[in-house]
């Protein structure tokens, strides 16, 4: 068996592909990204010299070219100047139509010797056609003569209602069947694709999330890939009295980056399986990189001293020792960089903290990044614990002109208050595998947090969903 491309790359890494001369369905409501799709799957097989035919029954060819080439940055009448694509425009075809419809389309595909063919859609189609017998014929012809005869691969594009299927699909036979959805997510847009059937493929991801910026891009589950730790640290130029979140991206959605005075809180979805070192290491980098000292109270299920094992390579023993605190509740780690705590009494280890990050403050003249994990308070010192020292703890950061990132989970009790005093509270989830960012504040769209090695280099981005 042969396999093409699907036009989308994270779909091909899923499935390797849609198996050569096969039938495609592409089926959703309107707005769901079935044209995009469709045309991207055209365009790429394009590029690898594989020539492709678009047939529409709803969109005139020059509403069809100006929007479509828009959006998926390249020019589409160009293309079928070049007699590398070509678009067959059926808007005006009436009943009585179909013959000519099929001798249209199989004409295209001949004179082009093309690879590849969408018809968009199946359900406009029988609206015009209102015989069910030469409906089933035009799709068993294309699927029979076309598709199978011509080793062209087809994409047949079908609507469906919000209320359901305005056809039964099992009238004809396709070797893959895609559906697109839009959803809703905390009020947000959300799309997401379900792999219901692909012949010749296995399916290890039937649910994946995608978007339609800049074109169709699928996202895949995170995976931890390359190596285990990173080679090296990008900087990211941070804006002028700003600190970096080591997410350029994130920097721009919030203006620049974090502020001094600033009171910040990441909650975390019990499902995200990102360590969350690969999240506050380019965070702390970034903060000592410039001069200034970072205090880190770790969240659940890190420990000191795997944050200086994630830490020293890149800046070494004596920046550790000098302008890292990192807290500890056992009497095992005896270093500098080690700020233990009794962990009985939050009160006393808070106002410890507080006297610590004057010290760094002092030493460097600087402010000082402090990362707190709301979730160790929680298990630590008991749940609402963390409440009897917020307002103390938001008032010491503020007047100090430090910057503060807090961590909590969905379930912690205190994450109300945290909202309420927070400058910015960010959102970082998991969705069919795929991470999924966004602000409550500020209210962002929800972004796709893409985490990648380029030459061993760890690449964070963020990627909107629209």
């Amino acid at each position: 068996m042969s396999f093409i491309s699907t036009g989308v790359d994270a779909l091909d890494k899923a499935t390797g592909g849609f198996l050569k001369g096969s039938s495609i369905l592409v089926r959703g409501a309107p707005g769901t990204g079935k044209t995009v799709f469709s045309t991207q799957f055209l365009v790429k097989g394009v590029k690898l010299g594989e020539p492709g035919v678009y047939t529409t029954f709803t969109e005139p060819k020059a509403f069809f070219f100006e929007n479509l080439s828009r959006h998926l940055g390249v020019d589409l009448e160009r293309l079928e100047d070049e007699g590398k694509l070509k678009l067959l425009d059926m808007t005006s075809l009436s009943g009585g139509g179909v013959s000519i419809l099929l001798d249209s389309i199989i004409d295209a595909v001949e004179s082009l010797n093309a690879k590849r063919l969408v018809i968009d859609s199946f359900s406009a189609l029988a609206n015009v056609v209102k015989e069910p017998s030469e409906v089933r014929e035009l799709i068993h012809t294309v699927i029979g003569r076309i598709v199978r005869g011509m080793d062209c691969t087809s994409i047949i594009v079908m609507e469906k209602a919000a209320d359901g299927l305005s056809h039964d699909i099992e009238e004809f036979v396709a070797d893959t069947v895609i559906v697109l959805r839009k959803r809703f997510m905390e009020d947000r847009v959300l799309r997401e694709m379900e792999i219901l059937k692909m012949r010749g493929a296995g399916v290890a991801h039937p649910l994946i999330l995608f978007t339609l910026h800049g074109g169709f891009q699928a996202f895949l589950p995170y995976m931890e890939e390359g190596p285990r730790e990173p080679l090296g640290f990008k900087p990211v130029k941070p804006k002028t009295g700003f600190l970096s979140t080591g997410i350029e991206d994130l920097d721009g959605i919030l203006g620049g980056g974090l502020p001094p005075r600033s009171y910040n809180t990441l909650e975390v979805g019990s499902k995200v399986s990102l360590p969350l070192l690969r999240i506050l290491r380019p965070m702390m980098l970034h903060a000592l990189n410039l001069g200034h000292s970072v205090l880190l109270l770790p969240p659940m299920g890190i420990s000191a001293a795997q944050c200086k094992e994630s830490l020293v390579p890149y800046i070494g023993v004596d920046v550790l020792n000098n302008r890292v605190r990192i807290v500890d509740f056992g009497p095992e780690i005896r270093e500098p960089y080690c700020l233990r705590l009794e962990g009985s009494k939050i009160k006393s280890d808070f106002w410890q903290i507080w006297k610590t990050l004057e010290e760094l403050r002092n030493a460097t003249r600087r402010s000082v990044l402090s990362i707190i994990g709301f979730d160790t308070v929680d298990y630590v010192y008991g749940l609402d614990e963390g409440l009897k020292v917020l307002g103390l703890d938001l008032s010491t950061i503020r007047n100090a002109g430090d910057i503060r990132v807090n961590l909590a989970r969905p379930s912690a009790r205190i994450k109300a208050q945290l909202k309420d005093a927070s400058d910015n509270y960010l959102v970082l989830d998991e969705v069919h595998g795929a991470l999924i960012f966004y602000g409550l504040k500020p209210r962002t769209n929800l972004y796709n947090l893409d985490i990648s090695y380029r030459d061993g280099i760890l690449e964070s981005k963020l990627i909107q969903i629209i």
